[in-house]
């Protein structure tokens, strides 16, 4: 039987700019931790307490989406790399990094929803 007393969604809350209110992150509950994600829910690193995640979404929330990031569509095609040209909370338009793959310039746009997306690690 489900306990109606917890939550099982996670919670969002959103980290912006003190300057101009640009939102730059969000911190994502898990169970007492948060874990810092982009503005599309990407994980920038692991679950930590509040402080320490707001202070990583603050440091690599935006500068983060100028690298490059390993995705693939739930479709379970392979990992890829791509750049991320424009993002919005819900879907992102890439360009992969595949000289190969005929693309357009502009890239394409996915929904987050059908996507995995993790940030690149060298």
């Amino acid at each position: 039987m489900r306990n109606r007393h917890i939550d099982p969604t996670p919670v969002a809350r959103e980290v912006r700019r003190e300057d101009d209110g640009e939102l730059v992150g969000l911190l994502l509950s898990v169970g007492a931790a948060w874990v810092p994600t982009t503005v599309f829910g990407a994980a920038l690193a692991p679950a930590t307490d509040a402080e320490r995640a707001e202070s990583v979404v603050r440091e690599h929330g935006l500068s983060s989406l100028a690298d490059r990031w390993w995705v693939r569509t739930v479709s379970d095609e392979p990992w890829r790399e791509a750049w991320l040209l424009e993002v919005k909370p819900d879907r992102l338009r890439l360009r992969w990094n595949d000289p190969m793959l005929m693309q357009g310039g502009h890239g394409e746009w996915h929904r987050v929803a059908d996507l995995d997306i993790q940030r690149h690690r060298p």
